[in-house]
């Protein structure tokens, strides 16, 4: 089993003015709701137009009544392509936010919104545009310089992002966002004390924004603070319960720390909550194993091997579990593709040292031991812990 290391990811936050966006290639019309058919013209005015008080599906329907009678209304393209972005219609986000920059080019929340929907199309370069044409127009706006920061970090720029979130930073000194996504960018290059410095301002201007105790608590776990990662796991989890990658990463924890049913409980709120990652089966897999439930152990694997074929992680885990039910030939198998994939897992060499020595093997029983011992002094005390000797 491999332990994951990643961090939440970096967060923007979506500027709304009335509800204004941006992003399209083509007037969309939309027919109105049933339910909601004929507002009248000042109440779709109203609901396209009001800064609160008004939900999307109401927005929807003001903006797209208002552009029944004015197609070429840029603020009404700009706020209903906002909307289409938050409901994940993008294409249709595109349209209208399109159109509304084309009838409005100096309008810096459609820019700046288009480049989110960009951003949400992995499309760095398109975004980084349209966040620095926003921000030509609006030089001293935080939001435009995170955002785009965030973008310079999905190219792998770090000294650009770095520097938009410093000026993100000193525009608002009170942006607990930008200093989540720069600590973020400070730990995932290594410089940890000034990301844990950044994730405790970010704490401490918005004690309920889940990810940063996340992350913070990733900090701790890389100094060996295993009490306080606990603790910061343990607030992330309570403020957003379903956070499948500090589940899984809390679940990792208990795991190092052979609380394995632990392990189990956050492996099951992990895939609860998001059943994508094939790492989480496998994880599951081994911690099944070892706590005995072999057979839903094998289901496990199966489901990450089908995700993510030829997995040697996942093919030691089947072995092991094969290895316990007394398969020993399924095991050796198993152990075998594993090695050829990573010749110096040591798990693997361990397991299928014990499966030889059950089938008699015992010179390549002690072969494959001692070589496991080589790259681990430690692996017969992990296989004791697993139940295997």
């Amino acid at each position: 089993m491999v332990s994951a290391r990643h961090s939440m990811k970096y967060n923007h936050k979506v500027g709304i003015r009335a509800g204004l966006c941006t992003i399209g290639t083509a007037l969309i019309l939309l027919a109105l709701p049933a339910a909601a058919q004929s507002p009248s013209p000042a109440q779709a005015r109203q609901w396209c137009f009001a800064t609160s008080r008004t939900s999307d599906d109401q927005r929807l329907t003001g903006c797209s009544a208002v552009l029944q009678a004015n197609p070429s209304n840029a603020l009404a393209l700009a706020n209903r392509g906002e909307i289409f972005r938050r409901k994940g219609e993008t294409e249709r986000a595109l349209a209208d936010l399109n159109r509304a920059i084309d009838l409005d080019s100096k309008d810096a929340i459609a820019w700046y919104n288009r480049g989110i929907v960009h951003d949400d199309l992995g499309d760095r370069d398109h975004a980084i545009a349209d966040y620095t044409s926003a921000i030509r127009l609006r030089p001293d706006d935080a939001q435009y310089f995170n955002n785009r920061g965030n973008s310079y970090i999905g190219k792998n720029d770090y000294e650009h992002a770095m520097a938009d979130y410093d000026r993100a930073i000193r525009l608002d000194p009170k942006f607990a966002l930008a200093f989540f996504n720069r600590g973020t960018a400070y730990r995932e290059h290594g410089e940890a004390d000034r990301a844990l410095a950044d994730f405790d301002m970010s704490i401490k201007l918005d004690p309920a924004y889940g990810p940063a105790y996340g992350n913070r608590a990733r900090i701790f776990r890389d100094k060996g603070d295993r009490t306080r990662a606990m603790a910061d796991f343990a607030k992330s989890l309570e403020l957003m319960p379903n956070n499948d990658r500090d589940a899984f990463a809390r679940a990792n924890m208990y795991f190092d720390g052979h609380d394995y049913a632990r392990a189990l409980e956050d492996y099951d709120r992990a895939i609860k909550a998001n059943a994508s990652y094939a790492g989480v089966f496998n994880a599951r897999c081994m911690t099944r194993a070892i706590l005995g439930r072999l057979q839903e152990a094998l289901a496990d694997c199966e489901q990450s091997l089908r995700m993510r074929p030829g997995d040697p992680y996942t093919l030691d885990s089947r072995a092991l579990t094969q290895l316990k039910l007394g398969n020993l030939d399924a095991a050796i198998a198993d152990y075998d593709t594993a090695l050829r994939a990573k010749p110096e897992l040591d798990s693997a060499l361990y397991g299928r040292g014990l499966a030889k020595r059950s089938k008699g093997d015992a010179e390549g029983a002690e072969r494959d031991i001692a070589a496991a011992k080589a790259i681990n002094a430690g692996i017969a005390d992990s296989f004791a812990r697993y139940g295997v000797q």
